[in-house]
């Protein structure tokens, strides 16, 4: 099990965290949505495990940040380097755009960056309200830059709703691979007849 000291935070694999701006407010996938593209926004901590996020290791000091409930990656939108570009969820891939280094401050902060881009996970317009988007842009040393990874270590939260949308999600997922397997083996069956005949 691999640990990377971060400040007073041990990061470690098979845990769960919260990503937490100066104000308290944690890191979330907007409206615990389960789709690739959804937003990564900034909300009070309710607990829930939309708002909390595994470090898996993919490489020294380099992680791709998996949430909980969706099980989907941090993510820049379009692969995106430049200032302002979003940050939102998308499913694991072999894609540089999912990868993060977590660098340490001297307070127990940490500054968490794109290893592509080599820019800062950032507050659009420096908004710390509920709802604020999430976006990278140049290491300005400015306190939206600055988050607190705290270990979850209550059981969350569970919401009917969202698990609901979250089965949905699972069936739409499930139908979707069973209609690509059915399409895949009807045009096998067409080519074999065309062979035949």
């Amino acid at each position: 099990m691999a640990t990377k000291k971060i400040a007073q935070t041990v990061i470690t694999e098979d845990k769960f965290y919260t990503i937490a701006a100066a104000n308290g407010k944690v890191v979330e996938v907007k409206d615990y949505n389960t789709e690739n593209g959804a937003q990564i926004q900034l909300w009070d901590n309710a607990n829930a495990e939309w708002q909390q996020w595994s470090f898996v290791r993919a490489g020294e000091g380099v992680y791709r940040i998996k949430n909980r409930f969706t099980g989907k990656m941090m993510d820049l939108d379009c692969s995106g380097v430049t200032d302002g570009t979003h940050v939102h969820q998308w499913e694991g891939a072999n894609a540089s755009s999912q990868l993060w280094i977590v660098e340490p401050a001297n307070d127990g902060r940490v500054k968490i960056k794109s290893n592509l881009a080599g820019k800062c996970l950032d507050l659009v317009n420096m908004n710390t309200e509920n709802g604020a988007v999430l976006q990278i842009w140049a290491d300005v040393n400015g306190d939206n830059q600055y988050w607190t990874i705290n270990e979850v270590t209550r059981k969350p939260k569970t919401s009917a709703k969202a698990t609901a949308a979250k089965a949905k999600a699972e069936v739409k997922a499930a139908a979707e691979s069973a209609a690509k397997t059915v399409d895949a083996a009807a045009k096998a069956a067409a080519e074999v007849a065309t062979e035949v005949g």
